[in-house]
């Protein structure tokens, strides 16, 4: 018996969703029954692999015959499901395209228009290939413009990815439906993202990543969460969304922020690179943060974490911290501590180190001891990639002896929270479990609250 063509459409279209898209379309010879499964996918995906020419070693760029062939076999492919009235969720194609083909592709958006896609996809890269802002930099030309108004008739559009690209505004297109924005390795210029926003009236995430930036930015609009990492060419951005709740950035150079109006931010994540970056967020930055602000994410790279100031800018409302050391060198953790004095109401603390780097003396003996400062509204501290250096130890006991209502310190050298791997290596507590026992035993009764609890794993 033939139990396969018994399931139902929903069942095989999920299955048929994990195959290439050339063994999806042999389905159809099969039988009756199987003629216009393929046309009930949910998720489609086409790239040059769909014609036959394989892209591992082609750059971002292909031939324009292989363009136009792509072109048309989509575009037949996207007619049977308009045939079928079939609603596709999940739409994603990568190919470069050159102005010369700008028609074919419209008529290609045409018809996606039609389909009902809540999610599309447009990567115009034949390769795997995603350059960073400064090589969009320098060949401008060599990026496919695409215009907003190729989707001015996808009223279903929920979430929209464009990737290797320069993205044209327009002034009178409305995007209603449009909820998710994501930019890759896009040129934006001056003004476009301003009128992108203005064109997505109900937006509520934007996330760029590797694009090259105007040197001001203006977030408006209805967004509640942006997110920006490895863009260069930006150096201010002036937040006035209303209703911003999460703001996030990694950028190489220094960034100045503008919190005009952001009544509803809460979350806020930050790294920048270079040495001067720590005294920048200890310092100006954190003069110009909301109030509201309760939770920040501060990211270290390389020689910054040696970098911390001694003196910093009060945070007056901040609940939560992290601190997420990645790559650093030779880096003193101990250093941390004025931190705690910058935050007199925070309650949560997470420390991580990722790939960090220590030589084995550095003469921190001769340092004097901490002087603790009572912290009285410190519940939780986590510190992951905990090794049990004599720095760390020193860190962990400053903390238990100043925080009067510690309920938990977690020592890990795994994977804590939501951030990234806190540790790579071989050598596991259990594996140093004389080794634990006796930081254990430093650690006990450190604490001057009597209810913490002190995990070591």
């Amino acid at each position: 018996m033939d139990y396969a063509s018994q399931l139902p459409d929903e069942v095989l279209s999920y299955i048929l969703e994990r195959m290439t898209l050339k063994d999806v379309v042999k389905t159809s010879i099969l039988s009756r029954r199987w003629r216009y499964v393929f046309a009930s996918m949910a998720k489609l995906r086409f790239s040059l692999d769909t014609i036959g020419v394989f892209n591992y070693y082609l750059d971002h760029t292909c031939h324009p015959y292989y363009q136009r062939k792509f072109l048309q076999v989509v575009n037949q492919f996207l007619q049977l499901y308009l045939g079928r009235r079939k609603v596709v969720v999940d739409l994603e194609m990568h190919i470069f395209i050159v102005r010369e083909l700008s028609s074919e592709f419209g008529q290609l958006m045409h018809s996606v228009s039609q389909l009902g896609v809540e999610r599309l996809h447009l990567n115009f890269s034949c390769g795997k290939f995603f350059p960073t802002s400064g090589a969009i930099d320098l060949c401008p030309n060599m990026f496919f413009e695409f215009s907003l108004e190729l989707l001015s008739q996808a009223s279903s559009l929920k979430y929209l990815s464009l990737s290797v690209c320069i993205v044209k505004p327009s002034v009178t297109l409305r995007l209603n439906s449009l909820k998710s924005l994501f930019l890759t390795s896009v040129l934006v210029k001056s003004g476009q993202l301003e009128s992108i926003l203005s064109s997505c009236l109900n937006l509520s995430q934007l996330i760029i990543k590797h694009c090259k930036l105007p040197l001001e930015l203006c977030i408006s609009g209805a967004v509640r969460t942006v997110l920006f990492a490895d863009c260069g060419g930006l150096k201010e951005i002036d937040l006035q969304a209303t209703n911003l709740r999460r703001f996030e950035c990694l950028f190489d150079d220094k960034v100045r922020f503008y919190f005009s109006s952001v009544p509803s931010l809460e979350r806020v994540k930050i790294g920048l690179r270079g040495d001067a970056s720590m005294p920048y967020i200890f310092g100006e930055f954190a003069t110009n943060i909301p109030a509201q602000v309760k939770s920040l994410i501060v990211t270290a790279f390389y020689t910054q974490a040696t970098h911390l100031p001694t003196e910093m800018q009060i945070f007056g409302n901040l609940r939560m911290l992290a601190l997420l050391f990645e790559s650093t060198y030779d880096s003193d953790i101990v250093k941390v501590s004025p931190v705690l004095d910058a935050c007199p109401v925070l309650q949560y603390l997470d420390i991580l180190q990722h790939k960090t780097y220590r030589q084995k003396a550095r003469g921190s003996h001769i340092r004097s001891p901490l002087s603790p400062t009572y912290h009285t509204e410190l519940k939780e501290v986590r510190f992951g990639g905990f090794h049990g250096t004599r720095e760390e130890i020193e860190l962990a006991i400053y903390i238990l002896t100043s925080a009067t209502v510690l309920d938990q310190m977690l020592l890990s050298q795994y994977s804590i929270g939501p951030y990234y791997k806190a540790y790579y290596g071989h050598d596991i507590w259990e594996k140093r479990e004389p080794e634990r026992v006796s930081i254990q035993h430093l650690l006990l009764g450190q604490a001057v609250s009597s209810s913490t609890v002190v995990i070591i794993q």
